[in-house]
């Protein structure tokens, strides 16, 4: 907007295009107010700018979620499943994580020298209390820990206990911050011991599931254990077991 003083006692106001708005007494016309309409229109232009930097940042969040969810169709799942997977109510709270936890080998079945990773027997033991915590057998909870170690022998998959465990879209059941409970810890420790017992050699050290069960799946109660994902035939427990159910 501006000012034309042409007209002597009266100013012509215009806009930036020049075109007439009305005329007021000099005295009232104090300086140009063209800049009123360059504010506007730098306003409007970052308008446009926020518009389009939100619309890339839609398309891009699509773009990763389209990613992420072709990754998780491709790759092989074992697990319960989100949906499957068991509310434990009887177990501690997650006030548990942060407290020490003390892993007791059990008093059976060991390996002279060797004693288990304690990183792996936490791992184990926070992958029994989602994957099977409220499973009312100790031989199926430990055939949990079992589809782990015949993971780490099976070249599709990778060589550690962490690793296998850690795989991204692999386990559902397995969440770092899970309590560590003293009897899942005890239980993942056996394994191990008997698992290390069989690599050196031993026979009949008391496995409760064949090398060749690699994948599971829940029903919310149960676990089911195949030798292919999504496989109906499972496993009938017919191994003897160690464990007193």
């Amino acid at each position: 907007m501006t000012a034309d003083r042409a007209r002597g006692a009266l100013a012509v106001l215009q806009d930036a295009d020049g075109k007439f708005l009305c005329e007021v007494p000099c005295g009232y016309i104090v300086e140009p107010t063209a800049s009123a309409y360059h504010i506007r229109r730098e306003r409007a232009r970052a308008q446009r700018r926020r518009r389009a930097m939100l619309r890339r940042r839609v398309a891009l969040t699509v773009a990763l979620l389209t990613v992420a969810a072709l990754l998780a169709a491709l790759m092989p799942w074992s697990g319960s499943g989100a949906a499957d997977k068991p509310k434990d109510t009887t177990a501690g709270t997650l006030e548990e994580v942060h407290q020490p936890t003390a892993v007791l080998l059990p008093s059976s079945g060991t390996v002279a020298g060797y004693v288990p990773n304690a990183a792996e027997v936490e791992a184990l033991a926070k992958l029994i209390y989602g994957e099977a915590g409220i499973v009312p057998s100790t031989t199926e909870q430990a055939a949990v820990v079992w589809c782990v170690l015949n993971r780490v022998d099976d070249p599709r998959f990778p060589d550690t206990v962490l690793e296998v465990i850690e795989a991204p879209y692999q386990f559902s059941g397995y969440d770092p911050e899970y309590p560590v409970k003293e009897e899942f810890a005890i239980l993942a420790a056996d394994v191990l011991t008997r698992y290390r017992a069989e690599r050196d050699g031993e026979e009949n050290v008391g496995r409760v599931l064949p090398a060749e069960y690699c994948f599971f799946t829940g029903d919310g109660r149960r676990n089911h254990f195949t030798t292919e994902w999504k496989s109906t035939d499972c496993f009938g427990w017919t191994l003897e077991s160690q464990y007193t159910d």
